[in-house]
């Protein structure tokens, strides 16, 4: 489950799925992923454990937390399953010019389309909740389709 990353720190290494933390002794900070988040909810995990120790051993670090970004392909996995097709076309379209977004603009492409997205689906602003969520679904779909 949790473990600590050891190589040198890129940020992106804590976007996944699965409980990950990281100690930056330069920075003077524990980072953690929203899936070390959640399984430090449970006192008795090895997570809890983990980080109990990491605090201890670094009293004057603070705590960030690290969240899953949205993402073009984030986007049309949600937009697929929700079937808004005038979302998808929308995604399809502008694809190309969101992938080489080159900050032409005072606030780059990416960034203004993503915050349309959330204002029509706020409840994605936890992408992490989000995919458990789309993930309990598909589930439940192919439990139905076997049936």
């Amino acid at each position: 489950m949790g473990e600590f990353i050891k190589d040198d720190f890129d940020p992106a290494a804590l976007d996944v799925m699965e409980p990950k933390m990281y100690i930056h002794d330069a920075l003077k900070v524990i980072y953690i992923n929203e899936a070390y988040e959640e399984a430090l909810e449970d006192k008795s995990s090895r997570e809890s454990a983990e980080y109990a120790q990491a605090k201890e051993s670094h009293p004057d670090y603070v705590t960030r937390l690290r969240r899953l970004p949205v993402t073009v392909e984030f986007m049309k996995r949600y937009a697929g399953l929700r079937r808004d097709q005038y979302m998808i076309d929308l995604i399809d379209r502008k694809e190309p010019l969101l992938r080489q977004d080159d900050d032409n603009y005072e606030i780059s492409l990416f960034f203004a389309f993503k915050n349309m997205f959330l204002a029509k689906y706020p409840e994605c602003k936890n992408v992490y909740k989000a995919v458990k969520r789309m993930d309990e679904y598909e589930k439940r779909q192919a439990e139905k389709a076997g049936k």
